[in-house]
């Protein structure tokens, strides 16, 4: 079965998701950690992203 694919939040390569939703792994920097707090680093980056648009766009 083809493993699910992830951006690395280190080094934005593509990482790769266990069959089980349980690790996130990037071959490209060795980046691993667990499944959901690889969901709470993304989530923070998207809402740091969306913070930054908002002050850079209403400046």
């Amino acid at each position: 079965m083809d493993l699910l694919a992830a951006k690395c939040p280190e080094c934005d390569s593509k990482a790769e998701v266990s069959d089980d939703m349980t690790v996130v792994a990037c071959k490209s920097c060795g980046y691993s950690d667990s499944y959901e707090s690889y969901i709470g680093i993304m989530k923070s980056k998207a809402e740091n992203m969306a913070d930054n648009y908002q002050f850079d766009g209403n400046g």
